[in-house]
């Protein structure tokens, strides 16, 4: 008896691995993978945010030549304090204040 136990449990397991060998894992899953769409989509953006960086360091660099400019113009009136006021005297008088 023992016997014919041992060889229906080594059958059935037999039955079992060739059942699965042959059946395979089932279906392949759908890959979780950007579509094509999605991964231009960022490209794009990536782009659009680099020319938009690259034209805020444009106006950076204008607004900072023409800061340095003011400071050299502002240098150049030091020291001009009496110059400044009978100027600006002529000019009050001018507009008819």
């Amino acid at each position: 008896m023992a016997r014919s136990v041992a060889g229906l449990l080594a059958l059935a397991t037999l039955l079992l691995i060739l059942g699965l060998g042959l059946s395979g894992c089932g279906p392949k899953a759908p890959c979780a993978g950007a579509t094509v769409t999605q991964v231009q989509s960022a490209q794009d953006g990536c782009a659009s945010a680099e020319d938009e960086l690259q034209a805020a360091r444009e106006e950076r660099a204008d607004l900072e030549a023409d800061l340095a400019q003011a400071k050299s113009d502002m240098s150049g009136l030091e020291g001009k304090p009496a110059e400044l006021e009978r100027r600006l005297h002529d000019l009050k008088k001018g507009s008819g204040r």
